[in-house]
Formats: structure tokens, sequence, C-alpha cells
């Protein structure tokens, strides 16, 4: 059985990775973006983004009106030691583009993918959980 330690920075990882998707689905990019260590790398979209601003900049080029929604599965977290960890998930993504505005409800449509994910994290010096690798491989897609 775990320690309470470890119960504690299992729980810490998995709240990182579920508010990762929350906040992106929310469009709160600065949010996403303070999720990135320092040193952190993003394999996002064929880019290699390296650190916060390199994500916020990224981010800030989604269209207007782009809705999406990350659902997580099969999270497992395996710590490395009390200040690493490993995501192992997947996600079912769906996604929808208004022509500008952003709608309060967006058209339920086939999902755009599902994807393999794996994850790297860190304590920083605050005790938060942050990126510092992030990488996906679509495994099925529309």
């Amino acid at each position: 059985m775990k320690s309470d330690d470890d119960l504690g920075a299992v729980i810490g990882c998995q709240q990182a990775v579920y508010r990762f998707y929350a906040e992106l689905d929310a469009g709160e990019l600065d949010s996403v973006a303070a999720s990135m260590a320092v040193h952190g790398v993003w394999l996002r979209q064929g880019q290699k983004l390296v650190g916060p601003q390199a994500v916020r900049l990224a981010l800030a080029d989604r269209p207007a009106g782009r809705m999406t929604a990350h659902l997580v599965q099969n999270l497992v977290i395996d710590l490395t030691d009390a200040t690493t960890a490993r995501a192992r998930y997947m996600t079912l993504v769906y996604r929808f583009d208004a022509a500008e505005q952003v709608l309060e409800v967006a058209p339920l449509g086939l999902p755009l993918s599902i994807s393999v994910n794996e994850d790297r994290l860190e304590r920083d010096a605050a005790g938060a959980w942050v990126f510092t690798d992030k990488r996906s491989l679509r495994r099925f897609a529309s």
C-alpha cells in the first residue's frame, strides 16, 4: 500500500492533468501556460513548445470561436520519487469551430480524435505539480 505522502502526490498529479484540460477547454490560456515548468516541453501538433511563454503564444493562435472538450480516461500515475511522476492516459476530443463568435452550446458531432498521452510532472518550488514533458499520439482520428 502506498503511503499517505504517495497518495497525496498521485492525487496532486491527477488534478494537474484534469485541471490542464478543464482550463484548456474553458479558454483559460494563462492558467494552461502556467501549468508548464519553465523548462517544460509540450509537443503540440508537431511543434515543440518550451516553457509557459511559448505555450501561451501558441494557444493565442486558436480561432476565437473554437470550442473543445477533452475527456480524460484511463489515467494512471506512476511516481518516480517524491517530486517527479509519469502520467499515462487517453483523451477523447471533441471540437467545434464557430465562424467568429463563441457559441453557448455547440452542435455535437463526431469526436475529433482519441489520443494516447504521456506526461512527466515535477513539483515546483511552491509544491504544485507542473508539466516537464507533455506528449500525445493520435490512436484514432475522424
